[in-house]
């Protein structure tokens, strides 16, 4: 890994998820933001490069797949990480379809989101 810091979006409507996740994430190598709807995250993201994007599926508002389609229109490299407490064939489909590097369902170990993130990381280095 190099000394440069990996830029890391947290998108989910619940608090204490985003909280979580970022402190699971939390480390010399990651600088972790969060927000907790997509609309803050298609800001966030046309103001940022993030390395990672960690998204909620199902949010009020836009919801994680319209934030991801919205994602692979002007970010279409970065690596995200879908999030949800309802998983289905379906979505787990779609996300994936849509590129989603990886569907990841709630509950989740701290290990769990790290491991992902190491491998989202990784094969984003690789594509470079």
């Amino acid at each position: 890994m190099t000394d440069v810091k990996r830029r890391i979006l947290i998108v989910d409507d619940e608090r204490s998820v985003v909280q979580s996740i970022a402190l699971a994430l939390a480390g010399d190598a990651v600088e972790v933001e969060t927000v907790l709807s997509g609309e803050d995250a298609l800001i966030r993201t046309a103001a940022v490069k993030y390395d990672l994007i960690i998204c909620d599926l199902m949010m009020p508002g836009l919801s994680g797949l319209d934030l991801l389609k919205s994602l692979r229109e002007f970010r279409p490299t970065t690596p995200v990480l879908m999030i949800t407490g309802y998983p289905t064939i379906k979505t787990a489909e779609e996300s994936v379809k849509m590129g989603a590097f990886a569907y990841i369902t709630k509950p989740f170990t701290p290990a769990d989101i790290r491991n992902a993130a190491a491998r989202a990381l990784e094969s984003a280095d690789f594509k470079k």
